[in-house]
Protein backbone atom coordinates (compact mmCIF):
# COMPACT_ATOMS: atom_id res chain seq x y z
CA UNK A 1 0.00 0.00 0.00
CA UNK A 2 2.87 2.26 0.83
CA UNK A 3 4.43 1.56 -2.55
CA UNK A 4 1.13 2.27 -4.23
CA UNK A 5 0.88 5.71 -2.62
CA UNK A 6 4.46 6.47 -3.64
CA UNK A 7 3.54 5.63 -7.23
CA UNK A 8 0.58 7.98 -7.05
CA UNK A 9 2.79 10.78 -5.76
CA UNK A 10 5.34 10.19 -8.53
CA UNK A 11 2.65 10.24 -11.20
CA UNK A 12 1.17 13.45 -9.77
CA UNK A 13 4.51 15.24 -9.66
CA UNK A 14 5.30 14.09 -13.19
CA UNK A 15 1.93 15.32 -14.44
CA UNK A 16 2.39 18.70 -12.76
CA UNK A 17 5.90 19.04 -14.21
CA UNK A 18 4.69 18.19 -17.68
CA UNK A 19 1.78 20.66 -17.40
CA UNK A 20 4.14 23.40 -16.21
CA UNK A 21 6.45 22.66 -19.10
CA UNK A 22 3.59 22.87 -21.57
CA UNK A 23 2.45 26.17 -20.10
CA UNK A 24 5.98 27.57 -20.25
CA UNK A 25 6.42 26.44 -23.86
CA UNK A 26 3.04 27.89 -24.84
CA UNK A 27 3.90 31.21 -23.19
CA UNK A 28 7.26 31.33 -24.94
CA UNK A 29 5.65 30.65 -28.32
CA UNK A 30 3.07 33.40 -27.76
CA UNK A 31 5.82 35.85 -26.81
CA UNK A 32 7.80 34.97 -29.94
CA UNK A 33 4.77 35.31 -32.19
CA UNK A 34 3.91 38.72 -30.68
CA UNK A 35 7.08 40.19 -32.20
CA UNK A 36 6.59 38.74 -35.68
CA UNK A 37 6.09 40.97 -38.69
CA UNK A 38 2.81 40.83 -40.59
CA UNK A 39 2.57 40.38 -44.36
CA UNK A 40 0.84 43.11 -46.36
CA UNK A 41 0.46 42.49 -50.11
CA UNK A 42 1.52 45.22 -52.56
CA UNK A 43 0.30 44.09 -56.00
CA UNK A 44 1.19 45.80 -59.29
CA UNK A 45 -2.32 47.08 -59.77
CA UNK A 46 -3.31 49.58 -62.45
CA UNK A 47 -4.16 52.40 -60.04
CA UNK A 48 -0.73 52.42 -58.40
CA UNK A 49 1.05 52.25 -61.75
CA UNK A 50 -1.00 55.14 -63.16
CA UNK A 51 -0.21 57.18 -60.08
CA UNK A 52 3.50 56.46 -60.49
CA UNK A 53 3.43 57.51 -64.17
CA UNK A 54 1.43 60.67 -63.54
CA UNK A 55 3.05 64.10 -63.90
CA UNK A 56 4.13 65.37 -60.46
CA UNK A 57 2.22 68.31 -59.06
CA UNK A 58 4.15 71.62 -59.33
CA UNK A 59 3.49 72.52 -55.70
CA UNK A 60 4.90 69.24 -54.47
CA UNK A 61 7.99 69.61 -56.65
CA UNK A 62 8.53 73.16 -55.41
CA UNK A 63 8.41 71.99 -51.78
CA UNK A 64 10.79 69.12 -52.44
CA UNK A 65 13.21 71.38 -54.34
CA UNK A 66 13.27 73.89 -51.49
CA UNK A 67 14.24 71.15 -49.01
CA UNK A 68 16.53 69.11 -51.28
CA UNK A 69 19.28 67.28 -49.41
CA UNK A 70 21.97 66.25 -51.87
CA UNK A 71 25.72 66.24 -51.44
CA UNK A 72 26.50 68.28 -54.55
CA UNK A 73 23.21 69.98 -55.54
CA UNK A 74 21.92 72.81 -53.33
CA UNK A 75 18.19 73.46 -52.73
CA UNK A 76 16.51 75.82 -55.17
CA UNK A 77 13.30 77.80 -55.54
CA UNK A 78 11.22 76.53 -58.45
CA UNK A 79 8.94 79.02 -60.19
CA UNK A 80 6.67 77.27 -62.70
CA UNK A 81 5.37 80.59 -64.04
CA UNK A 82 8.58 81.33 -65.97
CA UNK A 83 10.97 79.36 -68.22
CA UNK A 84 13.41 77.00 -66.55
CA UNK A 85 17.15 77.41 -66.24
CA UNK A 86 19.61 74.55 -66.46
CA UNK A 87 20.05 74.45 -62.67
CA UNK A 88 16.29 74.22 -62.13
CA UNK A 89 15.98 71.39 -64.62
CA UNK A 90 18.83 69.59 -62.86
CA UNK A 91 16.89 69.67 -59.58
CA UNK A 92 13.69 68.50 -61.30
CA UNK A 93 15.62 65.58 -62.79
CA UNK A 94 16.91 64.55 -59.36
CA UNK A 95 13.40 64.67 -57.89
CA UNK A 96 11.38 63.09 -60.69
CA UNK A 97 13.65 60.75 -62.69
CA UNK A 98 12.14 57.26 -62.22
CA UNK A 99 15.48 55.49 -62.45
CA UNK A 100 16.79 57.56 -59.55
CA UNK A 101 13.65 56.82 -57.55
CA UNK A 102 14.22 53.11 -58.12
CA UNK A 103 17.90 53.46 -57.25
CA UNK A 104 17.15 55.25 -53.99
CA UNK A 105 15.31 52.16 -52.74
CA UNK A 106 18.73 50.49 -52.54
CA UNK A 107 19.53 52.76 -49.62
CA UNK A 108 16.59 51.36 -47.66
CA UNK A 109 17.79 47.84 -48.45
CA UNK A 110 21.30 48.73 -47.25
CA UNK A 111 19.97 50.23 -44.03
CA UNK A 112 17.92 47.09 -43.47
CA UNK A 113 21.11 45.06 -43.88
CA UNK A 114 22.82 47.23 -41.24
CA UNK A 115 19.90 46.53 -38.91
CA UNK A 116 20.08 42.80 -39.62
CA UNK A 117 23.84 42.72 -38.98
CA UNK A 118 23.31 44.08 -35.48
CA UNK A 119 20.79 41.46 -34.42
CA UNK A 120 21.89 38.76 -31.98
CA UNK A 121 21.61 35.13 -33.10
CA UNK A 122 18.49 33.38 -31.86
CA UNK A 123 18.86 30.46 -29.44
CA UNK A 124 17.74 27.03 -30.62
CA UNK A 125 15.27 24.92 -28.64
CA UNK A 126 15.16 21.14 -28.98
CA UNK A 127 12.58 18.89 -27.32
CA UNK A 128 11.77 15.19 -27.56
CA UNK A 129 9.36 12.77 -25.83
CA UNK A 130 9.71 8.96 -25.59
CA UNK A 131 6.76 6.84 -24.40
CA UNK A 132 7.32 3.22 -23.37
CA UNK A 133 5.86 0.88 -26.00
CA UNK A 134 6.75 -2.55 -24.56
CA UNK A 135 6.86 -4.17 -21.15
CA UNK A 136 4.36 -3.94 -18.31
CA UNK A 137 6.66 -2.62 -15.55
CA UNK A 138 4.46 -0.30 -13.44
CA UNK A 139 7.29 2.12 -12.65
CA UNK A 140 8.08 3.02 -16.30
CA UNK A 141 7.14 6.54 -17.36
CA UNK A 142 7.48 8.74 -20.40
CA UNK A 143 10.97 10.09 -20.99
CA UNK A 144 11.66 13.60 -22.28
CA UNK A 145 14.62 15.67 -23.34
CA UNK A 146 14.58 19.47 -23.37
CA UNK A 147 17.56 21.56 -24.41
CA UNK A 148 18.49 25.06 -25.52
CA UNK A 149 21.67 26.00 -27.44
CA UNK A 150 23.23 29.21 -28.70
CA UNK A 151 25.68 29.89 -31.54
CA UNK A 152 28.53 31.61 -29.68
CA UNK A 153 30.53 32.04 -32.89
CA UNK A 154 27.82 34.40 -34.19
CA UNK A 155 28.69 36.78 -31.34
CA UNK A 156 32.37 36.83 -32.29
CA UNK A 157 31.63 38.04 -35.85
CA UNK A 158 28.80 40.43 -34.92
CA UNK A 159 30.98 43.56 -34.87
CA UNK A 160 32.65 42.58 -38.13
CA UNK A 161 29.25 42.06 -39.73
CA UNK A 162 28.10 45.48 -38.53
CA UNK A 163 31.22 47.15 -39.91
CA UNK A 164 30.79 45.44 -43.27
CA UNK A 165 27.12 46.41 -43.47
CA UNK A 166 27.78 50.04 -42.50
CA UNK A 167 30.51 50.42 -45.10
CA UNK A 168 28.26 48.79 -47.70
CA UNK A 169 25.46 51.20 -46.81
CA UNK A 170 27.87 54.11 -47.15
CA UNK A 171 28.94 52.81 -50.55
CA UNK A 172 25.31 52.61 -51.68
CA UNK A 173 24.71 56.14 -50.38
CA UNK A 174 27.60 57.50 -52.42
CA UNK A 175 26.57 55.47 -55.47
CA UNK A 176 23.07 56.93 -55.34
CA UNK A 177 24.41 60.46 -54.83
CA UNK A 178 26.78 60.00 -57.78
CA UNK A 179 23.92 58.77 -59.98
CA UNK A 180 21.93 61.85 -58.97
CA UNK A 181 24.89 64.06 -59.86
CA UNK A 182 25.22 62.37 -63.26
CA UNK A 183 21.51 62.72 -63.99
CA UNK A 184 21.41 66.36 -62.89
CA UNK A 185 24.33 67.27 -65.16
CA UNK A 186 22.86 65.24 -67.99
CA UNK A 187 19.72 67.38 -67.71
CA UNK A 188 21.83 70.56 -67.71
CA UNK A 189 23.76 69.38 -70.77
CA UNK A 190 20.60 68.41 -72.65
CA UNK A 191 18.95 71.72 -71.78
CA UNK A 192 21.95 73.65 -73.14
CA UNK A 193 21.93 71.47 -76.25
CA UNK A 194 18.22 72.06 -76.81
CA UNK A 195 18.67 75.82 -76.36
CA UNK A 196 21.48 76.10 -78.90
CA UNK A 197 19.88 73.69 -81.37
CA UNK A 198 16.74 75.83 -81.33
CA UNK A 199 18.86 78.94 -81.98
CA UNK A 200 20.73 77.18 -84.79
CA UNK A 201 17.47 75.98 -86.33
CA UNK A 202 16.16 79.56 -86.43
CA UNK A 203 19.33 80.79 -88.15
CA UNK A 204 19.30 77.80 -90.52
CA UNK A 205 15.73 78.56 -91.57
CA UNK A 206 16.76 82.17 -92.15
CA UNK A 207 19.71 80.95 -94.21
CA UNK A 208 17.42 78.63 -96.20
CA UNK A 209 15.14 81.58 -96.95
CA UNK A 210 18.17 83.58 -98.12
CA UNK A 211 19.31 80.67 -100.31
CA UNK A 212 15.83 80.49 -101.82
CA UNK A 213 15.89 84.19 -102.67
CA UNK A 214 19.31 83.78 -104.29
CA UNK A 215 17.99 80.88 -106.32
CA UNK A 216 14.95 82.87 -107.47
CA UNK A 217 17.12 85.86 -108.40
CA UNK A 218 19.50 83.65 -110.38
CA UNK A 219 16.61 82.00 -112.20
CA UNK A 220 15.31 85.41 -113.23
CA UNK A 221 18.79 86.38 -114.38
CA UNK A 222 19.01 83.22 -116.46
CA UNK A 223 15.76 84.13 -118.17
CA UNK A 224 17.17 87.59 -118.95
CA UNK A 225 20.49 86.13 -120.08
CA UNK A 226 22.47 87.66 -117.18
CA UNK A 227 23.39 84.28 -115.66
CA UNK A 228 24.17 80.78 -116.87
CA UNK A 229 22.54 77.46 -116.13
CA UNK A 230 25.68 76.52 -114.20
CA UNK A 231 25.05 79.45 -111.86
CA UNK A 232 21.45 78.35 -111.47
CA UNK A 233 22.52 74.78 -110.67
CA UNK A 234 24.94 75.97 -108.02
CA UNK A 235 22.24 78.13 -106.42
CA UNK A 236 19.83 75.20 -106.43
CA UNK A 237 22.39 72.93 -104.74
CA UNK A 238 23.02 75.62 -102.13
CA UNK A 239 19.27 75.92 -101.54
CA UNK A 240 18.82 72.19 -101.09
CA UNK A 241 21.80 72.06 -98.72
CA UNK A 242 20.39 74.92 -96.65
CA UNK A 243 16.94 73.32 -96.46
CA UNK A 244 18.45 69.97 -95.54
CA UNK A 245 20.51 71.62 -92.79
CA UNK A 246 17.42 73.30 -91.37
CA UNK A 247 15.50 70.00 -91.37
CA UNK A 248 18.45 68.17 -89.77
CA UNK A 249 18.61 70.74 -86.99
CA UNK A 250 14.84 70.50 -86.49
CA UNK A 251 15.13 66.72 -86.05
CA UNK A 252 18.06 67.13 -83.68
CA UNK A 253 16.13 69.71 -81.65
CA UNK A 254 13.11 67.41 -81.31
CA UNK A 255 15.34 64.50 -80.35
CA UNK A 256 17.05 66.66 -77.71
CA UNK A 257 13.65 67.68 -76.35
CA UNK A 258 12.55 64.05 -76.07
CA UNK A 259 15.80 63.09 -74.35
CA UNK A 260 15.47 65.96 -71.89
CA UNK A 261 11.89 64.96 -71.00
CA UNK A 262 13.01 61.38 -70.51
CA UNK A 263 15.87 62.45 -68.23
CA UNK A 264 13.48 64.61 -66.24
CA UNK A 265 10.97 61.78 -65.96
CA UNK A 266 8.24 63.81 -67.68
CA UNK A 267 5.79 62.63 -70.38
CA UNK A 268 7.27 62.82 -73.93
CA UNK A 269 4.62 65.24 -75.18
CA UNK A 270 4.89 67.67 -72.26
CA UNK A 271 6.18 71.12 -73.40
CA UNK A 272 9.08 72.52 -71.43
CA UNK A 273 9.83 76.25 -71.73
CA UNK A 274 13.52 77.08 -71.44
CA UNK A 275 15.19 80.30 -70.41
CA UNK A 276 16.31 82.49 -73.29
CA UNK A 277 19.92 82.64 -72.20
CA UNK A 278 22.27 79.89 -71.10
CA UNK A 279 25.49 81.46 -69.82
CA UNK A 280 28.69 80.42 -71.55
CA UNK A 281 31.71 79.32 -69.49
CA UNK A 282 34.26 82.08 -68.93
CA UNK A 283 37.46 81.86 -70.91
CA UNK A 284 40.12 81.08 -68.33
CA UNK A 285 43.25 78.93 -68.14
CA UNK A 286 42.67 75.53 -66.58
CA UNK A 287 45.28 73.29 -64.95
CA UNK A 288 44.41 69.58 -65.45
CA UNK A 289 46.67 68.50 -62.56
CA UNK A 290 44.96 70.81 -60.08
CA UNK A 291 41.53 69.80 -61.34
CA UNK A 292 42.44 66.13 -60.91
CA UNK A 293 43.53 66.76 -57.32
CA UNK A 294 40.21 68.50 -56.76
CA UNK A 295 38.34 65.58 -58.32
CA UNK A 296 39.98 63.02 -56.02
CA UNK A 297 38.23 64.57 -53.04
CA UNK A 298 35.02 65.66 -54.75
CA UNK A 299 33.91 62.74 -56.94
CA UNK A 300 31.27 60.69 -55.20
CA UNK A 301 31.98 57.58 -57.24
CA UNK A 302 35.52 57.56 -55.82
CA UNK A 303 34.05 57.92 -52.33
CA UNK A 304 31.79 54.94 -53.08
CA UNK A 305 34.76 52.87 -54.22
CA UNK A 306 36.67 53.75 -51.04
CA UNK A 307 33.68 52.71 -48.92
CA UNK A 308 33.42 49.46 -50.86
CA UNK A 309 37.12 48.80 -50.29
CA UNK A 310 36.68 49.39 -46.55
CA UNK A 311 33.76 46.96 -46.55
CA UNK A 312 35.91 44.36 -48.26
CA UNK A 313 38.59 44.85 -45.60
CA UNK A 314 35.94 43.91 -43.05
CA UNK A 315 34.92 40.91 -45.14
CA UNK A 316 38.52 39.67 -45.19
CA UNK A 317 38.82 40.16 -41.42
CA UNK A 318 35.59 38.18 -40.91
CA UNK A 319 36.88 35.41 -43.18
CA UNK A 320 40.08 35.19 -41.12
CA UNK A 321 38.00 34.91 -37.95
CA UNK A 322 36.16 32.07 -39.64
CA UNK A 323 39.31 29.90 -39.65
CA UNK A 324 39.01 29.41 -35.90
CA UNK A 325 36.73 26.67 -34.53
CA UNK A 326 33.04 27.46 -34.40
CA UNK A 327 31.21 26.20 -31.35
CA UNK A 328 27.73 26.10 -29.90
CA UNK A 329 26.96 26.06 -26.20
CA UNK A 330 23.81 24.40 -24.92
CA UNK A 331 21.98 23.46 -21.72
CA UNK A 332 19.73 20.41 -21.42
CA UNK A 333 17.32 18.79 -19.01
CA UNK A 334 16.18 15.20 -19.45
CA UNK A 335 14.29 12.34 -17.74
CA UNK A 336 14.54 8.71 -18.69
CA UNK A 337 11.81 6.06 -18.47
CA UNK A 338 12.99 5.14 -15.01
CA UNK A 339 12.31 8.62 -13.69
CA UNK A 340 15.94 9.69 -13.40
CA UNK A 341 16.29 13.41 -14.13
CA UNK A 342 19.50 14.97 -15.40
CA UNK A 343 20.71 18.52 -15.99
CA UNK A 344 23.79 19.19 -18.10
CA UNK A 345 25.42 21.16 -20.85
CA UNK A 346 26.81 20.41 -24.31
CA UNK A 347 29.46 21.96 -26.49
CA UNK A 348 29.64 21.48 -30.27
CA UNK A 349 33.04 22.35 -31.72
CA UNK A 350 34.30 22.35 -35.30
CA UNK A 351 37.68 20.72 -35.81
CA UNK A 352 39.77 22.88 -38.22
CA UNK A 353 41.51 20.00 -39.93
CA UNK A 354 40.67 20.35 -43.65
CA UNK A 355 38.68 23.47 -44.54
CA UNK A 356 39.77 26.13 -42.04
CA UNK A 357 37.83 28.67 -44.13
CA UNK A 358 40.75 28.89 -46.55
CA UNK A 359 38.48 29.21 -49.58
CA UNK A 360 36.63 32.22 -48.15
CA UNK A 361 39.91 33.86 -47.12
CA UNK A 362 41.40 33.43 -50.59
CA UNK A 363 38.26 34.81 -52.23
CA UNK A 364 38.17 37.81 -49.87
CA UNK A 365 41.82 38.63 -50.56
CA UNK A 366 41.35 38.34 -54.32
CA UNK A 367 38.27 40.56 -54.16
CA UNK A 368 40.19 43.18 -52.18
CA UNK A 369 42.94 43.17 -54.81
CA UNK A 370 40.29 43.52 -57.52
CA UNK A 371 38.70 46.52 -55.79
CA UNK A 372 42.09 48.16 -55.40
CA UNK A 373 42.80 47.72 -59.11
CA UNK A 374 39.36 49.12 -59.99
CA UNK A 375 39.99 52.19 -57.83
CA UNK A 376 43.34 52.83 -59.52
CA UNK A 377 41.73 52.37 -62.94
CA UNK A 378 38.99 54.86 -62.05
CA UNK A 379 41.62 57.39 -60.96
CA UNK A 380 43.47 56.91 -64.23
CA UNK A 381 40.28 57.34 -66.24
CA UNK A 382 39.35 60.48 -64.28
CA UNK A 383 42.76 62.04 -64.88
CA UNK A 384 42.61 61.24 -68.61
CA UNK A 385 39.04 62.53 -68.96
CA UNK A 386 39.87 65.83 -67.26
CA UNK A 387 42.97 66.37 -69.42
CA UNK A 388 41.03 65.63 -72.62
CA UNK A 389 38.13 67.90 -71.65
CA UNK A 390 40.46 70.78 -70.76
CA UNK A 391 42.26 70.44 -74.10
CA UNK A 392 38.99 70.29 -76.07
CA UNK A 393 37.53 73.24 -74.19
CA UNK A 394 40.65 75.33 -74.84
CA UNK A 395 40.50 74.58 -78.58
CA UNK A 396 36.78 75.39 -78.72
CA UNK A 397 37.37 78.67 -76.90
CA UNK A 398 40.16 79.58 -79.32
CA UNK A 399 37.97 78.94 -82.38
CA UNK A 400 35.08 80.77 -80.79
CA UNK A 401 37.23 83.81 -80.10
CA UNK A 402 38.45 83.98 -83.69
CA UNK A 403 34.98 83.62 -85.15
CA UNK A 404 33.48 86.14 -82.70
CA UNK A 405 36.06 88.67 -83.91
CA UNK A 406 35.08 88.07 -87.56
CA UNK A 407 31.33 88.44 -87.13
CA UNK A 408 31.20 92.23 -86.48
CA UNK A 409 32.91 92.97 -89.82
CA UNK A 410 30.52 90.65 -91.66
CA UNK A 411 27.60 92.24 -89.86
CA UNK A 412 28.82 95.67 -90.93
CA UNK A 413 29.26 94.51 -94.53
CA UNK A 414 25.76 93.03 -94.57
CA UNK A 415 24.26 96.26 -93.22
CA UNK A 416 26.24 98.39 -95.70
CA UNK A 417 25.14 96.32 -98.68
CA UNK A 418 21.55 96.37 -97.49
CA UNK A 419 21.58 100.20 -97.56
CA UNK A 420 23.34 100.17 -100.93
CA UNK A 421 20.69 97.91 -102.41
CA UNK A 422 17.98 100.22 -101.09
CA UNK A 423 19.76 103.17 -102.73
CA UNK A 424 20.29 101.27 -106.00
CA UNK A 425 24.09 101.22 -105.64
CA UNK A 426 24.43 97.41 -105.33
CA UNK A 427 22.70 94.35 -106.67
CA UNK A 428 20.42 92.21 -104.57
CA UNK A 429 22.47 89.19 -105.59
CA UNK A 430 25.63 90.64 -103.99
CA UNK A 431 23.75 91.49 -100.80
CA UNK A 432 22.18 88.04 -100.49
CA UNK A 433 25.56 86.36 -101.04
CA UNK A 434 27.12 88.38 -98.20
CA UNK A 435 24.08 87.71 -96.01
CA UNK A 436 24.34 83.95 -96.65
CA UNK A 437 28.01 84.01 -95.60
CA UNK A 438 27.11 86.00 -92.49
CA UNK A 439 24.40 83.49 -91.51
CA UNK A 440 26.78 80.59 -92.03
CA UNK A 441 29.27 82.20 -89.65
CA UNK A 442 26.50 82.74 -87.11
CA UNK A 443 25.59 79.05 -87.35
CA UNK A 444 29.21 78.09 -86.83
CA UNK A 445 29.49 80.37 -83.80
CA UNK A 446 26.29 78.92 -82.27
CA UNK A 447 27.66 75.43 -82.84
CA UNK A 448 30.88 76.37 -81.04
CA UNK A 449 28.93 77.94 -78.19
CA UNK A 450 26.90 74.76 -77.86
CA UNK A 451 30.09 72.69 -77.77
CA UNK A 452 31.62 75.01 -75.16
CA UNK A 453 28.53 74.83 -72.94
CA UNK A 454 28.39 71.03 -73.19
CA UNK A 455 32.11 70.61 -72.54
CA UNK A 456 31.88 72.88 -69.51
CA UNK A 457 29.11 70.71 -68.03
CA UNK A 458 31.10 67.58 -68.87
CA UNK A 459 34.18 69.00 -67.13
CA UNK A 460 32.19 69.83 -63.99
CA UNK A 461 30.80 66.31 -64.11
CA UNK A 462 34.32 64.85 -64.39
CA UNK A 463 35.54 66.95 -61.46
CA UNK A 464 32.56 65.96 -59.35
CA UNK A 465 31.35 69.40 -58.25
CA UNK A 466 30.16 72.68 -59.72
CA UNK A 467 32.32 75.76 -59.92
CA UNK A 468 31.43 79.46 -60.12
Amino acid sequence: MHRHNHGLRTLSVGANSAAAGRHWLAGWCLLALAGCAAYHPAPLDEARLNQALATPAPGRLARQAAHLQQLRIPPITLDFSRPFTGEELAVIAVLVNPELQALRTRERVAQAQVFAAGLLPDPQLAASLDRPSSGQAPDLMSAYNLGVSWDIAGLLTRKANQRIARDKALQVHYDVAWAEWLTANQARLQAARLHYLAAQEAVAREAAATADRLYQITRQNVQRGDATLVDLGLRQVALLDAQDRALTLARAREKARQELNRTLGLPPEMPLPLADRFPLPPQRPLDPARLFTRAEGARLDLSALRAGYASQEGTLYRAILGQYPRFNLGLGRARDTGGVRTLGFAVTLDLPLFNRNRGAIAEARATRAQLYAEYVARLHQTRSDIAALVADLAEIQRERTILAEQLPSLDLAEETLRRAVAEGNATLLSYEAVRASYLDKRLKLLSLEQAAAEQDVALQLAIGEAWP
